[in-house]
């Protein structure tokens, strides 16, 4: 919730984000005093939304009298006005009925083609891999007295992190304890095993250690829901019906975007392996490309353990609740329709 908005300011913020979201054009104290019966003057109304432009909420176009939301304003909006809507049960029924094939590949390609024609945005999904490989090894190779390199060895290969960087100077002898330590306790185990403090136990208290190990964790962590190169897209082409993106030199980059997997992957990669819903507005995606858009994925499971990571790319105007609720039904619905029979 945010503090600094009195219960008339949210009221109001929240109705101009309602409208914007429906008619795509942005919303005047007229429109906001006369729709909706707030008990107060067009002229209250104009005086707040100047307040709410100054607080960062509002921001007003070249060309238009009226006001549309920042990106801030669409992250209160997600985080504490708008409720997560009920996918109707005959939608449901639908969903699920088109999930059915044969091959593993169909279903997950039927999810991409159903999300994007229940939301009209882009949709992606991309499966996970390396949950299931075992760790053999783990190497800190130092880099300085100040920085390591973190190195795991798998059954199926090795990958390497970032360096890692710790405030006091660790000796290379020290260092090599250190992974010899960290080795003997996750040797042999598969990667889905590791969860955040696993590895405390390997050190006891040395608090020195501390950073490190929470840098070999975060690696490991990261590798076991590393997406993999082969990405489902489906629905790209309705990034151009959106208002936003009519200016195809506008929706360039977004469509780009979509077309590479390296960067898909990348897009998808912070929402991987969560139980929760994540919505990632405007800037807050890490991409350039997607500074203009919302991305909304959630992780599908099989057996309880994570399989996939679907989601969606449309314009930061978008019914949050609704698609909230249909990407993590068609998490929830692909993962059962993965699952053995």
């Amino acid at each position: 919730m945010a503090d600094d908005l009195d219960a008339r300011k949210r009221d109001i913020l929240k109705i101009i984000i309602d409208d914007y979201i429906l008619t795509a054009e942005p919303v005047g104290s007229e429109a906001v005093s006369t729709r909706h019966r707030l008990g107060v003057s067009s002229a209250t109304v104009r005086h707040e939304m100047a307040a709410l432009e100054e607080m960062g909420y509002l921001q007003q176009p070249h060309t238009s009298a009226g006001r549309v939301p920042t990106e801030h304003a669409y992250r209160v909006y997600v985080d504490s006005m708008v409720e997560q809507e009920q996918v109707p049960a005959a939608e449901r029924t639908q969903i699920r009925r088109t999930l059915v094939a044969a091959e593993p590949e169909r279903t997950i390609q039927h999810a991409a083609r159903t999300l994007a024609s229940v939301t009209n945005f882009a949709a992606v999904v991309a499966p996970v891999i390396g949950s299931e490989q075992s760790i053999r090894h783990l190497h800190l190779i130092p880099l300085s007295p100040n920085r390591a390199l973190v190195v795991v060895v798998t059954d199926e290969g090795v990958f390497e992190g970032k360096t890692a960087e710790f405030r006091e100077p660790i000796a290379p002898e020290d260092l090599d304890r250190l992974s010899q330590a960290i080795s003997r306790r996750i040797a042999g185990k598969p990667i889905r095993d590791l969860t955040e403090g696993k590895l405390d136990a390997a050190i006891g208290d040395a608090a020195l250690y501390q950073r490190i190990v929470t840098e070999v964790e975060r690696l490991v962590r990261d590798h076991r829901f590393d997406v993999s190169t082969r990405v489902y897209t489906d629905g790209r082409a309705n990034i151009l019906k959106q208002p936003e993106f009519q200016d195809v030199r506008r929706a360039q980059p977004v469509l780009s975007a979509l077309e590479q997997e390296e960067v898909v992957v990348e897009i998808l990669r912070p929402g991987a392996g969560g139980d929760r819903v994540r919505i990632a507005i405007g800037r807050e995606n890490l991409r350039e490309e997607m500074k203009e858009c919302s991305v909304i994925t959630a992780t599908y499971f099989q057996e309880d353990r994570p399989a996939g990571v679907i989601g969606i790319v449309g314009p930061t105007r978008m019914r949050y609740g609704k698609v909230v609720s249909l990407v993590a039904f068609l998490a929830e619905s692909l993962g059962e329709a993965l699952e053995p029979s």
